[in-house]
């Protein structure tokens, strides 16, 4: 009777954060940032500060810039080597994860959730010291992923490809679920890694684990450990301890479900040592002229072949008459039965089938309603999802690029940190029409390619108007129009937004503020004549990605 008070407990914490989430977004201003964002210039920046690790390197802008502290916002860029480890922490506010590059596996540490991954018990024979290990869930991810992060829940991440895994994050600092100040702080659970100084930005100072701030007799006691773990756990051996990035001699052994690749790959293994092992056999001995017996080779093939064919068709044979006289005996049967008891057991058999019928759609119902339920706890909320795939383009023009969004519609847990993302590939000279963010500020991050960019603020005024590449991070504010065109190597981004239903409006093309507009209206705003109020609305026929024309200027396409 316990499991139905956990899950509705589960479900009312969960609508108890929604209602959070939905209320507001941001912390209190204080007066002095009343006008953060009043900005006449925005640039895009790299970052200013790196921290290095043993196994990768920290890299992160500096969140008291001025669009920064408008978008209520704090980027980092973390790479982690191959067998890097990223130690568990957790923060105050939520994280929106991106992965540029590689592929590895998070896992996170959910309050209430069960350890549902497991070791197999043969495994643990000859060896009753120790007890089976168990864990949550562990998640794989790769290029192209967006990965959300809920405030307060520890995660790490481990790197076992060939290449470095580089992850771009999103701390929304200003986030309603934040109940400390906007100052990015973490909370690492184990080692002693140089961090951020809150203080000022660029300064590290060494900090300690959670466990280190205990009275040591008072963890002995509660852990029931001895107390060399103890001081393990408060400050580990070796300079590892220092480092948020560390590495894993000879890789990391997780309870994990393979991969689709790793078994086609063992599959293919095997199936090539069976391949050789079978021309092994077959390998002909040349003759004294020099010429293999090809001829022989192919007759055992073929005599093969041959058996091989005659055994099938006898196994097929055999059960096609085993099931002609099953159906021969079911009729005969039925036919003796039906004469014996006439049209009863019809109607018997009529009215059991009903109510079978009945008792299997109120199965299915309440085992529907049972699933419904339990999908709208924590520890079943899908937690991540794949950009990069093309399949799931949202916007697509064949000779300008696609758009690929992820928002609380379509990954459920953005609407619980009020979060949301956009992926972007333009192709060569690719336009994304002017257009502004209605209801949330947005965080541009390069991954490759080249172009340029355009920002107008709310006077008017070109704040931004230059060139991208791979490693910028640019930030729009909410409202600000902003326009991008990808150059001669094409031009891919994602873009953070700081709401789970960020809606754009567009300024030109098909079902822009422009068309959207009467004719009438436009010729007094703009003073043009009905012909030029015609071009204007309808020279533009393409949606939010549109294909240049011919005019250039500075090496660009010109926007039109």
């Amino acid at each position: 009777m316990a499991k139905p008070n956990s899950y509705c407990f589960s479900l009312l914490s969960i609508l108890l954060l929604f209602t959070c989430t939905c209320s507001a977004r941001q912390l209190p201003r204080e007066p002095s940032e009343l006008y953060e964002c009043q900005l006449d210039t925005i640039d895009a920046r790299e970052p200013d500060n790196r921290y290095d690790s043993e196994a990768g390197f920290t890299e992160t802008w500096d969140p008291t810039q001025p669009d920064l502290r408008c978008a209520g916002v704090s980027v980092l860029k973390r790479t982690i080597d191959p067998n890097g480890l990223l130690l568990p922490s957790y923060v105050a506010y939520p994280e929106l994860h991106f992965v540029e590059q590689g592929m590895g596996v998070l896992g996170m540490a959910i309050p209430g959730c069960a350890e549902t991954y497991e070791e197999p018990q043969w495994e643990r024979r000859g060896r009753p010291q120790l007890q089976q290990d168990r864990h949550q869930k562990v998640r794989y991810v790769k290029q192209g992923d967006i990965i959300a992060i809920p405030p307060g829940v520890p995660y790490w991440t481990y790197n076992y490809g060939n290449t470095p895994l580089v992850i771009v994050s999103l701390l929304d600092t200003s986030n309603k679920l934040n109940q400390l100040d906007r100052v990015p702080r973490r909370f690492y659970l184990g080692g002693n890694p140089l961090t951020q100084s809150g203080r000022k930005h660029g300064d590290e100072e060494e900090s300690n684990n959670m466990f280190s701030g205990f009275d040591s007799r008072f963890l002995g006691e509660v852990l029931k450990v001895k107390e060399r773990i103890i001081r393990k756990l408060q400050s580990p051996d070796g300079g590892q301890g220092k480092h948020q990035i560390i590495h894993v001699k000879g890789g990391l052994s997780l309870i994990r479900p393979p991969l689709e690749p790793e078994i086609r790959s063992e599959e293919e293994r095997t199936h090539r040592k069976r391949e050789e092992k079978v021309v092994e056999e077959e390998e002909v001995v040349e003759d004294e002229s020099g010429k293999p017996e090809r001829e022989h080779r192919e007759w055992r093939k073929e005599t093969r072949r041959h058996k091989e064919g005659e055994s099938k068709g006898e196994e097929g044979e055999m059960v096609k008459e085993k099931e002609t006289k099953t159906e021969e005996h079911h009729r005969h049967h039925g036919e003796r039965e039906r004469s014996e008891h006439g049209g009863e057991i019809r109607e018997e058999e009529e009215e059991e089938t009903e109510k079978e019928k009945q008792r299997r759609t109120k199965t299915k119902e309440r085992e529907g309603q049972k699933d419904n339920f339990l999908e709208e706890t924590v520890c079943t909320l899908k937690l991540h999802e794949n950009l990069a795939d093309s399949s799931r383009a949202d916007v697509f023009n064949p000779r300008a690029g696609r758009i690929t969004s992820v928002n609380g519609l379509t990954l459920p847990v953005l609407r619980l940190l009020h979060l949301s993302a956009q992926w972007v590939k333009l192709y060569k000279d690719g336009i994304f029409v002017p257009h502004w963010n209605m209801n949330a500020n947005s965080v541009l991050y390069v991954t490759r390619g080249r172009g340029r960019v355009q920002v107008v603020n709310s006077e008017g005024k070109s704040v931004f108007n230059g060139e991208v590449r791979r490693g910028k991070l640019l930030v729009v504010p909410q409202n600000f129009a902003v326009a991008e065109q990808a150059g001669n190597e094409g031009l891919e981004y994602v873009v953070f937004k700081t709401n789970d239903r960020a809606e754009v409006n567009t300024m030109v093309g098909r079902d822009s503020a422009i068309s959207a507009t009467p004719a009438e209206v436009l010729g007094h705003v703009f003073g043009l004549s009905p012909q030029e109020v015609n071009e204007l609305k309808n020279n533009r026929n393409e949606g939010v990605l549109a294909t240049p024309d011919s005019r250039i200027q500075d090496g660009f396409i010109k926007m039109v």
